[in-house]
């Protein structure tokens, strides 16, 4: 039986590694036709040559989805290239660390720029070629979007955007039979040279996630291609996400008072 994904016209951002990468993997060995993209383009033209030599249909297109620009040459290579698109997965994004107090206006405008205008420009100019194949628009999501936590306040705001952006959409095109769906992701594990931003916006190594609840890259991957093809609104990945759910839905000041207790036993620790 074939793939619900068998010839789809797939873009994801930021696919040059981490989830992207996987999820790219994944939907290409089950016949889709896998438009990357990063910023990075030795990244990118490095993982487009793997997936190739894995047997997958893949071309890439480096740029910037923050301008205009580069979300309009994405659209335009993949028309030219597939001549439709059925699904698109905003995907792309960055993490920050530092207190507020200390976070610079540029560290502020890139985080916001990245994790939420490119996803809006992009969508923008997807929809008249999604509205076409009735196909989906995801967002890729974290389990900060669902309160603020300390240290990540403006990559929190930044994701708890794309929850409005969805809904707001889901109602818009849900007479052209478009899918908007969202996925949130709690911790996953990443590659060594995986970075966030510190408070002036300049980017440092994230460091060795360890933990028994840490999600692989794979995981997440099927459990996004789930929400496309289940046509879902929402996803919460993994046993820890769906707890910090909960939780965050019906316990808020517990779990306020668990992450304050957490951020003092951190700060304790590294006196």
């Amino acid at each position: 039986m074939k793939s619900f994904f068998n010839q789809k016209v797939v873009i994801i951002t930021g696919s040059s590694m981490g989830i992207g990468k996987s999820l790219a993997m994944l939907l290409g060995k089950q016949g889709s036709h896998v438009v990357l993209n990063a910023r990075n383009e030795d990244k990118l033209l490095a993982t487009e040559t793997e997936l190739k030599n894995a047997g997958c249909n893949v071309i890439s297109y480096a740029g910037d989805m923050s301008k205009e620009e580069d979300c309009n040459g994405l659209i335009a290579k993949t028309i030219e290239h597939y001549g439709k698109i059925d699904i698109l997965i905003n995907n792309a994004g960055v993490s920050m660390r530092g207190m507020m107090e200390q976070l610079s206006p540029n560290l502020v405008s890139t985080i916001f720029n990245t994790n939420t205008i490119a996803p809006i420009i992009l969508s923008q100019k997807a929809i008249p070629y999604i509205k076409q194949t009735k196909g989906s628009i995801l967002f890729i999501s974290s389990l900060a979007a669902m309160r603020g936590l300390p240290l990540i306040s403006i990559y929190c705001a930044s994701k708890m955007a794309l929850t409005a952006v969805s809904e707001s959409m889901r109602i818009e095109t849900k007479p052209d039979g478009i899918h908007i769906g969202i996925v949130y992701i709690g911790f996953t594990k990443a590659e060594d040279d995986k970075t966030v931003l510190n408070t002036e916006g300049i980017p440092i190594l994230l460091g060795e996630r360890n933990g028994a609840f840490n999600l692989t890259t794979n995981k997440v991957a099927k459990k996004i291609s789930q929400n496309i093809e289940l046509r879902k609104n929402k996803t919460v990945i993994g046993i820890s996400g769906n707890l910090y759910y909960f939780l965050s839905k019906f316990f808020p000041r517990l779990l306020e008072l668990i992450i304050t207790r957490s951020q003092k036993q951190v700060k304790q620790l590294s006196k």
